[in-house]
């Protein structure tokens, strides 16, 4: 009895306690992550996750909110108070954005603001301030149009438990920047005034962030690997290329998804601009005498309300370039951070050396780019065409004399995709290897033979397994196997990814297995190194650290003569593939997986691809 009534009386004291605190009892009994930054003053308040091993710390802004004046502008750092308490309980705003419905498995945009500059953090529950836990950054893709690291495609608890589980904790950082009109304006006078290319200003300042800050959230400033897909990926390329190499990056190593600096196509910045202007136009900010680059137009453009321009911006982008708009606001040379095409900054040796790179692409990376109905030779030019609209005929003519139709009859699945021609399987590989493949494949090798890092950092792989077959067969687009965004359920290691996705033992055992080796990977092993803590299987570098170098960065590299991928999941299995230039050395290879490597004739399509010609036409 007496043990029962002090019981009682216990949680009576304790609900009263609660109150005089104002505090909900659940909270008080089970009070939320916090964080104290001792050097600046600063407490920051969290959430923790349904199963507890995550904290999350959503919404810390690395930046004053970009109105007004600081529209348009490079991003101006925060600089709270001592002694303030920030709220990071609940995830901000996107960056100005089309609403709506993207893919059955990613978020619905709803929530928009240009007050977007703000941090995602996780890390595992209970990390001590002094930890000193390496830190994987994320940069989104989405086209410089779209997304935000709050997509819950990009939920972070599954790689950071995984990583607390194999005894390697981490800490995950997602960067939101600006997108469209809001990251990418250009003009004359923008240019003069080096307010121009915002959106990548936004990373690297968010990256700045978490070199200054991390450490209170028991991350080491100096581990950072940064990870991007798609346009993150090419990004994270122009990091590196920025200010003509001469500024440091603020991050050690990368790992670049589906994307390089190639995939930026159309860097000078006319195109830009006058689909800057035409927007000027609309919200009557053109001056009478009909300049639409000056200060005037500038003034006035910060003037209007940001609903106007994100609806009229994302409606001209979408009219233009369907479906989501991608290629009409983007990252150009503006003489400052992109001093000239970025393939020429890299073979002219003016990068940021130092920085090992793990880059890729995926088996189907351009079926997105293809409609469906694609069907003649005029049609699978007519994919691209929209973006690369300076090709010559003879490059034209070329690129289909590289794809013959043939090639691509054997993919056609008539009982599973209905009457779908080999045009459109045609189409599909041109615009990966367009836009993804071949600029990997170009970026690491140039990076390699104009000092980046010795060939025996570089790694990469073809994913070929996707989680979005069921999704995709629902959506009546089967024909995109294993399309674009693939392998980030992987890297994340999402256990029960949404929208309908398949969620299977054989996908979540490559996830942990993929997962496992970009961990490896923070924490500064190169990727697949076996040793006796089991981790996975040997993960050859790309190219050979015997291979000749270059004496003199102007003579123009040959390409190697071999190169080693990595191939993870579908019918052949993972592992290595060698592959050699002389295609007669493919036949030697055993297994499946080096057969359809030779298939896809890297060497002659994308030394095309990558030739002076056609980057210079693409303006890459």
């Amino acid at each position: 009895m007496t043990t029962r009534l002090s019981l009682a009386l216990t949680a009576i004291q304790i609900a009263l306690i609660a109150i005089y605190f104002q505090q909900p009892l659940a909270e008080f009994l089970n009070p939320r992550p916090t964080v104290i930054d001792s050097k600046r003053g600063i407490t920051y308040i969290g959430s923790r996750s349904s199963h507890g091993a995550v904290e999350h710390f959503q919404n810390i802004f690395y930046a004053e909110e970009p109105t007004g004046p600081r529209r348009f502008a490079p991003p101006v750092p925060t600089n709270p108070q001592r002694g303030s308490v920030i709220d990071a309980t609940q995830s901000g705003a996107w960056c100005p954005q089309g609403t709506g419905d993207i893919l059955p498995f990613t978020s619905r945009v709803t929530n928009i603001s240009e007050n977007c500059l703000s941090l995602r953090i996780a890390k595992p529950t209970g990390t001590r301030g002094d930890a000193k836990l390496p830190v994987i950054v994320w940069i989104h893709g989405g086209g410089h149009i779209l997304n935000s690291a709050s997509d819950i495609l990009y939920e972070p608890d599954g790689l950071v438990k995984h990583a607390l589980a194999k005894g390697r904790p981490v800490i995950y950082v997602g960067i939101n920047y600006r997108l469209g009109l809001f990251g990418f304006a250009t003009s004359t006078t923008l240019i003069e005034r080096k307010e121009t290319n915002v959106g990548l200003r936004d990373q690297r300042a968010g990256l700045h962030w978490i070199r200054d800050n991390i450490e209170a959230f028991g991350g080491n400033p100096n581990q950072v690997t940064v990870i991007g897909q798609s346009v993150g990926a090419a990004d994270i390329g122009l990091q590196l290329v920025a200010y003509g190499g001469e500024e440091q990056v603020p991050f050690q190593q990368a790992l670049m998804m589906s994307g390089a600096i190639g995939t930026i196509f159309n860097t000078q910045p006319d195109l830009v601009a006058s689909n800057t202007a035409a927007i000027a136009q609309q919200v009557g900010c053109v001056t009478q005498d009909g300049h639409s680059q000056n200060l005037q137009t500038l003034e006035c453009l910060r003037k209007i309300s940001f609903e106007t321009l994100t609806n009229l911006s994302v409606a001209a982008a979408r009219a233009a370039r369907p479906l989501f708009g991608e290629g009409f606001f983007y990252p150009t040379i503006d003489n400052d951070f992109i001093q000239d095409r970025p393939s020429q900054l890299i073979r002219a040796g003016k990068l940021t050396k130092g920085i090992p790179v793990i880059a890729s692409w995926v088996t189907n990376d351009g079926a997105w780019y293809a409609p469906s109905s694609t069907s003649t030779d005029e049609e699978v030019l007519g994919t691209f065409g929209l973006w690369l609209q300076n090709l010559s005929e003879s490059t034209n003519k070329k690129l289909l004399e590289l794809y013959p139709q043939e090639d691509f009859t054997h993919m056609v699945r008539p009982k599973i995709d209905g009457p779908t021609s080999p045009q459109y399987y045609r189409a599909a590989q041109m615009s990966r290897d367009i836009w993804f493949t071949c600029p990997v494949l170009d970026f690491t090798w140039q990076y390699v033979q104009h000092g980046g890092v010795k060939p025996s950092h570089v790694r990469l792989y073809e994913f070929n397994q996707t989680r979005y077959a069921p999704v995709f067969e629902e959506m009546g687009v089967p024909m995109w196997r294993v399309s674009h965004l693939s392998d980030i359920p992987y890297l994340f290691n999402i256990d029960h990814l949404g929208g309908g996705a398949d969620n299977s033992e054989v996908h979540r055992a490559l996830a942990e297995d993929f997962s496992s080796r970009i961990i490896q990977y923070a924490y500064g092993a190169l990727p697949g190194v076996e040793n006796s803590d089991g981790e996975p299987g040997f993960w050859p570098p790309a190219y050979s650290d015997d291979m000749p170098e270059q004496s003199h960065i102007s003579v123009p590299s040959q390409g190697p003569k071999s190169m080693s991928i990595q191939l993870f999941g579908g019918p052949y299995g993972s592992g290595p593939v060698s592959v050699f230039k002389d295609a007669e050395r493919y036949f030697e290879a055993s297994g499946e997986a080096a057969n359809a490597l030779y298939w896809e004739k890297l060497y002659s399509r994308c030394e095309f691809i990558n030739g002076e010609q056609f980057r210079a036409e693409a303006g890459v």
